[in-house]
């Protein structure tokens, strides 16, 4: 009686490459009839890595408790770090901006109002943009132990800027409440236009995403680069609009402003809920254009450095 496995071997001629006449044979074996699976190089393609991303997204949850700890880790003040960031500045800028500099928002809008929602959307921008460039260096134990795809952390640097988004909703519910109180006035918009506010949070997700896939591929080599990525976005945060409105800026400077394009989603999401942000075509267009040619080169760009840089995660 044949053995089975033998009798499942097919061969197949193969034409000499000697200049001969002769061939070879070679066994060639049906995979899929025994079950058996490839394992080869992947090629640098989103087509082939958006189905990997699916398959690994229960590990998003974990990598978002990888982000806490980086953050929390060996801290005195431990989880309070989750609110420190959100909490400090926004007093701070209503102290210097609101208070000293006498900063004045249309339609009446207090200036804390104005801080918490400008700094919620840029928040969300600027620690995707962040915790994605640092994705790869901050999760590469992990990496060296198991196999997937990188683009898995780089996406689920997105978790831990919407924790603080929430952070920043209910601290704006505590607002709202509190001027409905003691002034009677209700500053949130509740019109059509509300409904976007979640467009300018996933536009926002996206340019910060974009950002990080130029650098993402590049930190776990060179510890510059996340020192780099911390001025840059200290520097972008002033060109932005977020501690002053947009009306201030004098109309020689306003379409340089226009063109940063992470305007485009502060202005939507202001508008959207306080009524103060002037959304303009040139905005909508600079920030499609970066998320396009940006997002689209960088995310090329890591799908062919991942597969050079394995060795650096080993």
């Amino acid at each position: 009686m044949p053995d089975p496995a033998v009798a499942s071997v097919e061969v197949e001629p193969r034409p000499a490459t000697d200049g001969g006449a002769g061939a070879e044979s070679l066994p060639r074996v049906d995979a899929h009839r025994h079950g058996l699976r490839a394992i080869e190089t992947p090629t640098p393609s989103i087509r082939c890595w958006l189905p990997e991303l699916g398959r690994f997204r229960p590990s998003i949850g974990y990598f978002l408790i990888a982000f806490m700890r980086k953050r929390t880790g060996r801290t005195l003040l431990g989880y309070l770090w989750l609110f420190i960031p959100v909490l400090l500045p926004i007093f701070l800028n209503t102290l210097v901006f609101g208070g000293i500099l006498d900063v004045k928002i249309e339609n009446g809008v207090p200036y804390f109002l104005y801080i918490l929602v400008a700094s919620s959307i840029w928040g969300v921008f600027a620690e995707t943009a962040y915790y994605s460039t640092r994705s790869l260096e901050i999760t590469r134990s992990t990496l060296r132990k198991s196999y997937m795809p990188r683009l898995v952390p780089w996406f689920a640097a997105i978790s831990l800027p919407l924790t603080a988004f929430v952070i920043f909703g209910l601290l704006g519910i505590g607002t709202i409440v509190y001027f409905v109180l003691s002034r009677g006035k209700f500053y949130l918009v509740l019109e059509p236009v509300t409904l976007l506010a979640p467009v300018a949070v996933v536009m926002a997700l996206a340019i910060g995403l974009a950002v990080g896939s130029w650098f993402s591929p590049t930190a776990p080599r060179a510890r510059d680069v996340r020192r780099t990525a911390g001025y840059v976005l200290s520097v972008w945060y002033f060109l932005t609009p977020v501690i002053y409105p947009i009306e201030k800026i004098p109309s020689d400077y306003r379409f340089l402003a226009e063109l940063n394009p992470v305007t485009a989603p502060v202005e939507l999401f202001k508008t959207a809920l306080i009524n103060t942000g002037d959304v303009t075509t040139t905005g909508l267009i600079a920030w499609a254009a970066a998320v396009v040619i940006v997002g689209g080169l960088g995310l090329r760009r890591f799908l062919v450095k991942e597969r050079r840089d394995v060795a650096w995660y080993y």
